[in-house]
């Protein structure tokens, strides 16, 4: 057997672990969306995706770990490192940031999984410390991220850059999470959450731009009442 054919072999099977551990995880989301994840056991999980036990710990090492897989999985689509930041306004990279988060936490699949987390807070904190690292946690820190750069350039005035991603994550995405979690309020469209979220940066920026600066993406009355000030 000659080497290449050997390297097209494992990579092969490395492709074919691979999908088998997807699968896998497609699987246990269902399992735990219809039982809980408390309830849930990994004899249910190998149950419905066709394998042994053996096999499945072949492919994770526990309930917590496949959880975490599944949670990892969800938060692909949250990477904002395509999200160009150099020489573009403020506004629209806050804008470009908040979408993209705010479209995939509202989604019904992830709230779905949130309301699961939640419901299993009596069990112990284990999920909703998993859901806070792997879900809002990384979008409060790009936004820190940014903001200790703007701050550091002299475009936006800020103190205290996590404080500032706090509140603008919480103003722009947080309350509708709420409803949308609680199953109260008014379903909200794209093009409504894509409003709500540029009135929120608007309104964020008309405190924290520098004095003197006031940007045309803060709200018109935000503006005479700086420029009276």
């Amino acid at each position: 057997m000659g080497i290449v054919t050997r390297v097209c072999r494992r990579r092969d099977a490395a492709d074919a672990a691979r999908q088998r551990r997807d699968a896998l995880i497609e699987t246990a989301e269902r399992v735990f969306l219809r039982k809980g994840y408390h309830a849930a056991t990994m004899d249910d999980i190998a149950a419905e995706a066709g394998m042994s036990k053996r096999t499945l710990y072949q492919l994770v090492d526990s309930k917590e770990d496949l959880f975490t897989a599944l949670l990892e999985r969800r938060r692909r689509p949250l990477d904002v490192s395509g999200i160009e930041t150099e020489g573009r306004p403020v506004d629209d990279v806050l804008n470009d940031m908040l979408r993209l988060w705010a479209h995939h936490v509202l989604s019904p699949s992830i709230i779905a999984l949130a309301r699961l987390i939640m419901a299993e807070y009596m069990h112990g904190r284990t999920l909703s410390r998993l859901l806070d690292r792997e879900g809002a946690k990384p979008c409060r820190d790009a936004l820190r991220d940014y903001f200790s750069a703007s701050a550091a350039s002299g475009s936006l005035a800020i103190d205290d850059p996590e404080e500032a991603a706090h509140m603008l994550y919480g103003m722009a995405i947080g309350n509708i999470h709420i409803e949308m979690l609680l199953g109260i309020g008014k379903a909200r469209s794209r093009a409504e959450i894509d409003a709500r979220i540029a009135r929120a940066v608007g309104l964020f920026l008309g405190g924290a731009r520098p004095s003197g600066r006031v940007g045309s993406d803060v709200p018109a009355q935000v503006r005479e009442t700086m420029a009276q000030s």
